[in-house]
């Protein structure tokens, strides 16, 4: 009897680069049609939070205008340039980001998504 072996086609994954974050294509449908983002970083459960700002949402000046960053889109990523952000999630893992994969979870209550930095894939 077979054991089928565990793939990721369906599972939301997060590389975290020294110049940016990328997210897998499962990730994709959660930025639909979306510009923007605000990244935050729980220092102390070691999690990324990254929530899509709307064009209404900027204008009602729901973050502030330095927390707001650009979504790059692609047919199979969705990518979040930002070194201060890379250098943040390093200080808060004391490792340095070299393309390591994390799990991500989409939390529907606070409608974002959530990088568990303690399990590297």
């Amino acid at each position: 009897m077979y054991k089928w072996v565990k793939g990721n086609s369906f599972n939301k994954i997060a590389t975290i680069y020294s110049g940016n974050i990328t997210l897998n294509v499962p990730c994709i449908s959660h930025f639909d049609g979306a510009k923007w983002c605000v990244v935050g970083i729980d220092y102390d459960e070691k999690r990324v939070a990254i929530k899509v700002v709307s064009d209404d949402d900027i204008a009602k000046k729901t973050y502030p205008n330095d927390a707001i960053n650009k979504v790059s889109i692609g047919k199979s990523f969705v990518r979040i340039c930002n070194k201060n952000i890379i250098k943040e999630i390093s200080k808060a893992t004391k490792k340095r980001a070299d393309g390591e994969k994390f799990g991500v979870n989409y939390n529907t209550k606070e409608k974002m998504l959530e990088i568990d930095l303690n399990s590297p894939l």
